[in-house]
């Protein structure tokens, strides 16, 4: 459970970050992390460098991958609370291995919010899957999710001018 009001559950494949605008001056989880990694919490022990923070690196965690499929009841999760999945650090080959996690759970409703819309729509568009994706039956599925949000989450007015233009 979380205490995050509009989600029922965190998934974190990934943690750490990397300031990239004015809309990251109050981030909640640069500061959750570097409380976590005073109190000894493995997954916040890398330290990120200036445009981070204390414990925020970015860091694969390939153990939390395939949590959702323990989860047995439809839950709406926020994949990344403590991360951007498209952050330049994550490779797109666990990109793709957390959709298709995403895919062969569709009990569950995603929500992943990312500063980096280019580097999403360049990801998600349907050749770059089928480039990616081995299987035919979950390219297909992929292409056609209705279970999974994704949204800009910038709320700068000088990133949306970037964004929009």
């Amino acid at each position: 459970m979380t205490r995050i009001e509009w989600t029922e559950v965190t998934w974190n494949p990934v943690t750490g970050c990397d300031r990239v605008s004015e809309g990251c001056d109050n981030c909640y989880a640069l500061a959750l992390a570097g409380r976590l990694k005073a109190m000894g919490n493995p997954r916040y022990q890398r330290d990120g460098g200036r445009r981070s923070g204390p414990g925020f690196r970015v860091t694969l965690h390939h153990d939390q991958l395939h949590q959702p499929f323990a989860w047995r009841k439809p839950r709406l999760v926020f994949v990344n609370s403590m991360s951007d999945l498209f952050h330049a650090d994550v490779p797109e080959r666990f990109i793709m291995d957390v959709w298709g996690v995403m895919a062969a759970s569709p009990r569950h409703t995603y929500q992943i919010l990312t500063k980096r819309p280019g580097r999403m729509a360049s990801l998600l568009r349907w050749a770059e899957f089928r480039e990616r994706t081995r299987d035919r039956s979950l390219k297909r599925h992929l292409a056609e999710r209705h279970d999974a949000w994704t949204n800009y989450a910038d709320p700068s007015r000088a990133a949306l001018h970037r964004y929009l233009h």
